[in-house]
């Protein structure tokens, strides 16, 4: 199964709401272009989920270890920032995009915003 592209959201002067999208099964990615970027996630499950945002940072032999992240149930955590040296594929069809991975789908919903 492919993961699901996210759309970034920019995060206005004025405010805003984020526009949360369901999580995906096989996960989610989104073009992490520039510095700035976090995740949003509301978790409205009876249990915690964990979000995990694999690392491909290699410096001398050794992977920056993946940002794994619990939200308690009935919360929301804005995680970041994600950067893009640190998370974005390196190679194949997806080069250029994060990937967000989570434990549990059922009623967590998720949006990456761009300050």
């Amino acid at each position: 199964m492919a993961r699901t592209a996210l759309s970034v959201q920019a995060v206005a002067p004025t405010g805003m709401w984020p526009v949360l999208t369901a999580a995906a099964a096989a996960g989610h990615m989104f073009a992490n272009t520039e510095r700035g970027m976090f995740i949003f996630v509301r978790n409205a499950h009876t249990a915690p989920v964990t979000v995990t945002i694999p690392s491909t940072l290699n410096r001398d032999g050794l992977l920056l270890a993946a940002r794994v992240v619990t939200v308690p149930n009935g919360t929301d955590r804005l995680i970041g920032p994600v950067l893009g040296e640190n998370h974005n594929q390196l190679s194949g069809v997806d080069v250029g995009n994060t990937y967000i991975d989570y434990s549990v789908v059922t009623a967590i919903s998720v949006a990456v915003l761009r300050v």
